[in-house]
């Protein structure tokens, strides 16, 4: 299966690049006139992300009526763009402050290990988002959350296109403590086999922490690049019923592929 050599080769390149500490590493980034040469990829998504009427609670639960307003994006296989056969969506919204992140994932069986910050839940359920404030494609925030709400960022350098996205993960980089995810779970979410209906998440990533950023907080008709992705597992033992699935699809069997980012609006 795919899935056990995409995961394979995200944990080995993760360990080779992860041993040195990386505030925000600096690589040259190409002008604005050579970015769609760099980083266009075909049939990217689009999203526009409104901004919230109100305070939302960051509890996992999406009840506020800003996320019930919300447009719904389904995520669909990465590698093919067809349908996934559990439902799985994601919302985005923002303020002045934050932007905010709302995960849906339909689930008979959530399930998760690991406990400790910074493991690698990409080998279990995870949904991550992948933020290219700048849209070069070549260094980007990414964030990933399972059903125990323990969560894995990173700060990735990535070749791009010339060399076959290859890319390093800092895993001692961290988003700051204002950051604030939840997970809501129908069901049990920690111990594969029970019966669980689906779980979700929120996320308010800081604007303050997007350090590679055209304007904080975001101009009405700014545009960013971000993947949000969601990682399913089936039974532990076999990975039959895996599925890899997003809100712009990869065509290939990687997420960090960021010419194929989505594009999000902002509006007022």
């Amino acid at each position: 299966m795919y899935s056990r050599l995409f995961a394979t080769l995200i944990a080995a390149t993760l360990v080779a690049g992860c041993t040195q500490k990386a505030p925000q590493p600096v690589v040259e980034q190409p002008t604005a006139s050579e970015i769609p040469a760099w980083n266009d990829g075909k049939d990217l998504s689009e999203y526009t992300a409104v901004q919230t009427t109100g305070a939302l609670v960051i509890d996992g639960v999406l009840d506020e009526a800003d996320w019930t307003n919300a447009t719904e994006a389904v995520m669909r296989n990465t590698l093919d763009g067809a349908p996934v056969p559990l439902k799985s969506t994601v919302k985005m919204l923002w303020d002045d402050e934050y932007l905010y992140f709302g995960y849906y994932c339909e689930d008979p069986d959530a399930w998760a290990t690991f406990t400790n910050e910074d493991d690698p839940m990409w080998s279990e359920e995870v949904v991550e988002f992948f933020i290219d404030a700048e849209g070069t494609g070549f260094t980007y925030y990414e964030h990933e959350v399972n059903p125990l709400n323990v969560k894995v960022d990173l700060f990735i350098n990535n070749a791009g296109k010339r060399l076959n996205a290859r890319f390093t993960g800092f895993k001692d980089w961290d988003f700051s403590d204002a950051l604030k995810q939840g997970v809501y779970v129908e069901g049990d979410g920690k111990n594969p086999g029970t019966d669980d209906k689906y779980w979700t998440v929120e996320i308010a990533v800081p604007f303050s922490d997007i350090w590679q950023v055209p304007s904080v907080p975001p101009s009405d008709g700014d545009m960013w690049r971000i993947g949000c992705y969601r990682i399913e597992r089936g039974d532990p033992s076999t990975q039959d019923d895996d599925f890899y699935a997003a809100f712009s699809p990869t065509f290939n069997g990687s997420f960090h592929t960021p010419w194929q980012f989505g594009k999000v609006y902002f509006k007022k």
